[in-house]
């Protein structure tokens, strides 16, 4: 099997090689090996000091000609021996804005909050990417649709952000008429993010404002804390996740609200190769009865 996708990795290459000879485009390539163990003290999960292991990699091939670029980037899990695309499209940007087609499937999330079912978003359909950059602003809009019988439903999320001296002002929209959607209905979020020297701050608040007749609303917030410790010394970072019962359920309420508490050490051991050690603390709020428990990750990143 992992022949296999190797064969698949070079067939790809080649395609756009040979692609990018005939249109005297440039192609260029970047990837990442990623290797990590984790392990979590949930009930019924792996335990012990590794409860599981994994190898990734993606391999990014981009392929450029005037205002036109297309992409592919495969991604390999060898421990499950499963390829799949991690991206895939072929954008047009022209200087007042920029067109993206992904047949794949795009979407769009609210930000990083998320409770024990995810986050509020779009369905993946497949569809199209508009972004306009109107300095110091830039607008966003994605629009896709599935059919379902003769119809079809359409799903968009719109985006808008601001950035001016170290400071990024973010909103979003978003909404889906799938019915046989996690997050049928609509949903809104703001974010602040400010840099200052080797300090990050960002901020974000949300909420889901389900559909379905009965279903409750929604909210969440997130915070990160993030510090550059010096020139070859690291990040260290600190996040927090809560959101409230509504949230946690997608609209049916759980039998309590969900919080995550994220700490993570990022070390470069070379300029190619990092290590990065997380550790969370989760209170699921759902099943009723279910206990808070931790999961931690050791991985190293090997850039190509």
């Amino acid at each position: 099997m992992k022949k296999g996708l190797i064969v698949v990795a070079v067939l790809v290459a080649c395609v756009f090689g040979f692609t990018g000879a005939v249109l005297a485009a440039d192609i260029s390539t970047s990837g990442t090996i990623e290797f990590k163990v984790t392990g979590t003290s949930q009930d019924g999960q792996a335990s012990g000091l590794f409860g599981a292991g994994d190898v990734l990699v993606d391999y990014s091939v981009t392929l450029t000609s005037g205002a036109f670029e297309a992409n592919l980037t495969p991604e390999f899990d060898l421990a499950g021996e499963a390829l799949t695309f991690d991206d895939a499209y072929i954008k047009w940007a022209p200087d007042t804005l920029s067109v993206t087609m992904k047949p794949l499937g795009i979407d769009k999330e609210l930000y990083d909050i998320e409770g024990s079912g995810g986050k509020p978003s779009i369905p993946s359909n497949p569809g199209l990417g508009f972004e306009v950059p109107v300095v110091p602003f830039t607008f966003d809009l994605v629009v896709n649709n599935v059919a379902v019988g003769d119809d079809a439903e359409f799903s968009y999320g719109f985006g808008m952000k601001y950035e001016l001296d170290g400071v990024i002002l973010e909103g979003v929209y978003g909404g889906t008429a799938e019915e046989a959607a996690t997050w049928y209905g609509s949903f809104y979020g703001a974010s602040v993010t400010a840099a200052l020297d080797s300090l990050t701050l960002t901020g974000q608040f949300g909420s889901f404002n389900p559909e379905t007749a009965g279903l409750e609303d929604g909210s969440g917030y997130f915070g990160k804390f993030e510090y550059a410790l010096g020139e070859g010394l690291g990040t260290v970072a600190l996040e927090y996740t809560g959101v409230d019962k509504n949230f946690n359920g997608a609209g049916t309420p759980t039998a309590k609200d969900y919080s995550k508490i994220y700490g993570e050490y990022s070390y470069p051991l070379t300029d190619a190769v990092s290590l990065t050690l997380d550790v969370a603390n989760i209170e699921p709020g759902t099943p009723a009865g279910a206990k808070s428990y931790t999961e931690y990750e050791v991985k190293i990143g090997v850039s190509l």
